[in-house]
């Protein structure tokens, strides 16, 4: 009997919550379905009002606690998977999202429901969202590999003219330390060995 008073006042609280809903007082509304919720704590349509209220108030957190409580009480609600989707989308957890949004759909094509549409539309908008993740860290991948590489490149390079710098080096120094055996000083002042010097000018009379 007291069961029966409970559920026939928490029926009395929604009626005013669905009215109070209806002239956009939200607030209101979600004050009168809480009371039916403590009236009446198993019924899951409660827990989905009180979710639609805090959805217009932008209270993604208490959508996704109340439509939890739903479909625990309820597990094919689809509302209740509709809501979640939608909270989840928000909350960016967008696997969690389409999943939920994914049941919903599902439920909705069942029971051959119109809010259907909006479900798809939902589910369409959490695919998107995980799409432009996707597309975003692969963006930011390439970025990354593209500064390795031109690091790569550029510390090759600074090896390879070390390299070619050392090189260089060694011809130097070996130049700078021969010696001419018989050394001849051309008028201009330029140093020549003489073998060298008389083997060009034997070519030069041949020519």
């Amino acid at each position: 009997m007291t069961a029966l008073k409970g559920r026939e006042a928490a029926e009395i609280l929604k009626a005013e919550g669905n009215a109070a809903y209806q002239k956009q007082k939200y607030g209101a509304a979600l004050d009168r379905y809480t009371e039916a919720i403590l009236m009446c704590p198993d019924w899951p349509v409660l827990f989905i009002n009180r979710a639609l209220c805090q959805k217009q108030k932008g209270d993604w957190e208490a959508v996704e606690r109340d439509s939890r409580r739903a479909l625990e009480l309820q597990p094919r609600l689809m509302k209740g998977h509709y809501f979640l989707g939608q909270a989840l989308h928000e909350r960016k957890d967008l696997g969690g999202s389409i999943k939920h949004l994914t049941k919903a759909l599902e439920l909705a094509r069942e029971q051959g429901d119109a809010i259907r549409d909006q479900i798809w539309r939902e589910l369409a908008k959490a695919k998107y969202s995980t799409w432009e993740v996707e597309s975003a860290t692969r963006r930011a991948e390439q970025v990354m590999l593209k500064e390795r590489l031109t690091a790569l490149l550029q510390q090759d390079h600074r090896v390879a003219l070390s390299q070619a710098g050392e090189n260089r080096g060694e011809v130097q120094q070996r130049h700078d330390h021969e010696v001419f055996r018989e050394p001849v000083i051309t008028p201009s002042g330029l140093s020549y060995e003489q073998s060298a010097l008389q083997e060009h000018l034997n070519k030069a009379s041949q020519s």
